[in-house]
């Protein structure tokens, strides 16, 4: 409850600022400084790491600490475009006037049936490491709203299609950055299968049909502190609801929730590459 507690606050207050006829409205004025940098400035590498308490696995009710690294490549400072803590890794190759487009990767840890017993239960089979490798796109109809949709596809872990949809209103006070939005997961059937099904073909009430779309609906809050124009720290809370086939699966409904919160803090520093 605590951390819908923090959702709910903190989207009332970054929509608050962000309506017309409150302080956001000066910050309209600065709308191209946020989304259209200008092509003299220099490439900086984003580089950092972030620790997270979050589910074992994909609808676990069992929770562990796990290392997250940081990687963004982007023309300007770390602060011209909102980057949220969802973004996974991010290299924006082309910019203009409101939007970014680039390379959008992301890490997927192994799983190991024989570390939890409900997966052992459930005929489970492991999961390889490995990971996921695709594009971005982003657009900023306002200078406190960010659009995005990455679409992926997985490489060794499973052989299916990834898109995340991400909606996020921003506000930059002082040297703090507020920041909250919806969020939307659609996979392929082979994720379904890599993720929620069975090794034993046949066995009783488990998945044997996959079916692709919508796989969890959920929301990210996060704070920043600016420590600098190119040093940051962030806070952050994230709820994931799972939906679908994901949800029907007995390692979810039975050993696991389908409701699921992942807290996490980061640091990071923008290196300026000089061109």
């Amino acid at each position: 409850m605590r951390c819908v507690a923090f959702l709910a606050g903190l989207a009332a207050v970054c929509l608050s600022l962000a309506v017309p006829g409150t302080p956001a409205r000066a910050q309209s004025s600065q709308y191209a400084q946020y989304t259209s940098p200008e092509p003299v400035q220099n490439w900086h590498l984003t580089l950092g790491a972030g620790l997270r308490y979050q589910p074992d696995y994909a609808g676990s009710n069992d929770y562990v600490f796990r290392p997250r690294p940081i990687v963004s490549l982007a023309r300007g400072t770390k602060s011209t475009w909102w980057t949220s803590e969802d973004d996974a890794i991010s290299i924006g190759f082309f910019s203009g006037k409101a939007w970014r487009v680039g390379f959008s990767g992301n890490l997927l840890w192994e799983r190991k049936a024989s570390t939890n017993p409900a997966l052992v239960a459930m005929g489970v089979p492991d999961v390889k490491f490995g990971a996921e490798a695709g594009a971005f796109v982003e657009f900023y109809p306002t200078s406190w709203l960010r659009t995005r949709i990455d679409l992926r596809r997985g490489v060794v872990a499973h052989d299916a299609m990834v898109a995340e949809a991400k909606v996020d209103v921003f506000q930059r006070i002082g040297a703090w950055s507020l920041g909250i939005g919806p969020r939307m997961t659609i996979v392929g059937a082979d994720y379904i299968r890599t993720y929620f099904g069975s090794a034993n073909a046949g066995n009783g009430g488990l998945l044997q049909r996959y079916n692709a779309g919508v796989h969890s609906v959920g929301a990210v809050a996060q704070a920043t502190y600016n420590w600098s124009d190119k040093f940051q720290t962030t806070a952050y809370v994230e709820y994931r609801h799972l939906v679908g086939d994901a949800a029907k699966a007995p390692i979810v409904r039975a050993f696991g929730d389908r409701d699921t919160f992942t807290v996490g803090v980061s640091a990071s520093y923008a290196f300026d590459l000089g061109f």
